[in-house]
C-alpha cells in the first residue's frame, strides 16, 4: 500500500471519528462543568475510586482479544464465534469476582459507601461483552461512521441522565448511573448493529482460540500494568489523603485527560488497522506515524498549553470558587497531557508489528517506576504526586523514542522535526493569552464568562493565524478536509 493510500485511509476515518470526538468532548466537558457545581469534592473523590475499579475490570472483560482481532488478517466466523463467547464468559467471571471483593475494596479506602455503589457498577461487566467484539470488527473494517453515531448517542444519554440526577440531588449516584447508562446503551447499540450482518454461532472450541489467546494475554498484561501505572495516583491519593484530596486531583486530571483521551483516538483508532495492513513495511509505518504525531500535536498542543495560560480564570468561572486549589495541579498535569499525547500512538505501532510482548514488558517497567515514585511523595500532597507523575512520564517519553527506533528504525530527527512547528505556535499563542490575562487583572477586570470567552477566542484566532503562517501545507490540508465535509453535507 502506498503512502497516499495510507493518508486517504487516515483522513477518511478521521472525518467520522473527528465528528464523534467533537460532539462527545463538548458534551462531557459541559457535563463535567455542571456536575462540578452540583456535586461535592467528596462525590468526585468517590467516583475517582470507582473509576479505578471500572477501568481495571474492563481490562479483563476484553482479555486483549480485541487487539488480536484487529491485528489478525486471517479471521473467520468460527474463530469469531468462539471469541465472542469467551468475552461473555470473561464478563461473567469479572462480575462474580468483583462482587466477592467489594468489601475488601471498601476497607482499603476506608469508605463504606463504596459497597453499595460498586454493587450496581458491577452489572456493567455483564452488559459490555454483548457488543464489545462488534466494536472492534467495525474498527477493523474502518466503519467509523457507524461507530461515531453509536458513541454520540450513548454519551448523550449517559451525560444527560447524570446531570438530571445531580439536579434532583442524587449526589454521587448521578455519576454512577451516568456510567451505567452510557456503557449499557453503547453495548446494546453495538450488538444491534453487529447482529444485522453476522450473528455468533453456538460454538466454543479451544482450537479456534489458537494464537488469539497468546496475543491477547500479552495485551491484557500490558493493559493491566499500564492501568496500574496510570491509576496508581488515584489509588494512593484515595488511600492516604482521602476523598476530598482525590476530588481535587480528579477534577484537575479529568480536565486534562478528557481532551487527550477523546482527540488521540481520532487518529489512533484509524492508525492501528491501517498500520496492521502495512505491518511488513516499516517505511510506510514510520511515515504514517510521523504524520499522525504531527496531526495530534497540531490539535492537542494548543488546548493543553492554552489550559496552562487560562486555568487561573477558567477554574473559578467554570467550576466555581471551591475548586481553586486545583489550579496548580491542572498546570502541572497539562505537561503530563502533552507527554501522553505523544506516547499514546506507540501502542498502535507495537500492536501492528505483533509486538504485544514488548509492549507488556515496557509497560511493566514504567508501572513499577511510576508506582514507587508516587508512593514516595504521596504524603506531601496532590501537587507532589502530579510533579512525580510528570517526571516519570518524561523519562518514559524519551526512552520510548529508542523503543520505536528498535522496532521500526524510526529516526529521532524526523520525529522531533514534526513537533517543532506545533510546539512553537502553541507557546506563542499561550504567551499572548497569558499577557492579556495579566493586563486584564492590572486594569481591574474581574474573572467572568465574558473575559474567559474573549481570551479563548483570541487564543484560537492567534493559533489559526500562526498555523497558517508557519505550516501552510498542514493548515490547508486540515482546512480542505473540513470544507469537503461541509460541501458533502450541502
Amino acid at each position: 500500500m502506498t503512502m497516499n493510500n495510507v493518508t486517504k485511509l487516515f483522513l477518511g476515518g478521521m472525518k467520522w471519528t473527528g465528528l464523534s470526538t467533537i460532539v462527545v468532548t463538548v458534551v462531557q466537558l459541559m457535563q463535567f462543568a455542571l456536575l462540578a457545581r452540583l456535586l461535592s469534592k467528596e462525590d468526585f473523590g468517590l467516583m475517582g475510586m470507582i473509576m479505578v475499579v471500572i477501568v481495571f475490570s474492563q481490562v479483563f472483560t476484553d482479555m486483549g482479544i480485541s487487539s488480536a482481532i484487529v491485528h489478525r488478517q486471517d479471521l473467520n466466523k468460527k474463530h469469531l464465534s468462539s471469541l465472542y463467547w469467551l468475552n461473555i464468559l470473561a464478563g461473567i467471571a469479572v462480575f462474580a469476582i468483583l462482587l466477592l471483593i467489594i468489601p475488601y475494596i471498601a476497607d482499603f479506602y476506608n469508605e463504606p459507601k463504596l459497597k453499595d455503589l460498586l454493587f450496581y457498577i458491577a452489572f456493567i461487566f455483564l452488559i459490555t461483552p454483548l457488543g464489545q467484539q462488534f466494536q472492534f470488527l467495525m474498527q477493523k473494517e474502518l466503519k467509523f461512521n457507524s461507530l461515531a453515531k453509536i458513541e454520540i448517542v450513548s454519551v448523550l444519554l449517559g451525560s444527560t441522565s447524570a446531570v438530571l440526577l445531580a439536579v434532583l440531588d442524587y449526589g454521587v449516584w448521578s455519576l454512577v448511573w451516568g456510567q451505567i447508562i452510557t456503557n449499557s446503551v453503547k453495548s446494546l447499540l453495538l450488538m444491534m448493529y453487529g447482529w444485522r450482518t453476522w450473528r455468533p454461532a453456538l460454538r466454543f472450541k479451544t482450537e479456534d482460540l489458537k494464537g488469539y489467546i497468546s496475543f491477547g494475554a500479552y495485551q491484557m498484561g500490558s493493559r493491566s500494568v499500564n492501568y496500574f501505572a496510570s491509576n496508581i495516583d488515584y489509588i494512593l491519593i484515595g488511600r492516604f489523603l482521602g476523598t476530598e484530596a482525590l476530588g481535587i486531583y480528579s477534577l484537575a486530571y479529568q480536565l486534562i485527560v478528557i481532551p487527550v483521551t477523546k482527540i488521540n483516538p481520532v487518529i489512533t483508532k484509524v492508525a492501528f488497522p491501517v498500520f496492521s495492513l502495512n505491518q511488513k513495511n516499516d517505511e510506510v509505518i514510520n511515515q504514517g506515524f510521523i504524520q499522525m504525531t504531527k496531526m495530534l500535536s497540531f490539535v492537542t498542543f494548543p488546548i493543553l498549553i492554552g489550559l496552562i495560560a487560562v486555568s487561573d480564570i477558567l477554574v473559578p468561572v467554570v467550576f466555581g470558587a471551591k475548586w481553586v486549589d486545583a489550579v496548580p495541579v491542572i498546570q502541572i498535569l497539562a505537561v503530563l497531557g502533552l507527554l501522553r499525547v505523544l506516547m499514546n500512538p506507540n501502542g498502535s505501532v507495537l500492536l501492528a508489528k505483533g509486538r504485544a510482548d514488548l509492549g507488556f514488558m515496557w509497560d511493566l517497567g514504567v508501572a513499577i517506576i511510576n508506582g514507587l515514585a508516587i508512593y514516595m511523595v504521596v504524603n506531601q500532597g496532590v501537587l507532589a504526586v502530579a510533579i512525580a507523575y510528570v517526571a516519570v512520564s518524561f523519562i518514559n517519553f524519551v526512552l520510548g523514542r529508542k523503543l520505536l527506533h528498535y522496532v521500526t528504525k524510526l529516526k529521532a530527527g524526523d520525529y522531533f522535526r514534526s513537533l517543532k512547528v506545533p510546539s512553537i505556535i502553541s507557546i506563542l499563542m499561550a504567551v499572548i493569552v497569558y499577557l492579556l490575562l495579566l493586563l486584564s487583572i492590572q486594569i481591574g477586570l474581574q474573572p467572568s464568562w465574558i473575559l474567559l470567552i474573549a481570551l479563548v477566542l483570541i487564543g484560537v484566532l492567534s493559533y489559526v493565524f500562526l498555523a497558517a503562517q508557519f505550516d501552510k501545507n498542514l493548515f490547508n490540508k486540515v482546512l480542505s478536509m473540513v470544507l469537503k465535509r461541509k460541501a458533502g453535507k450541502a
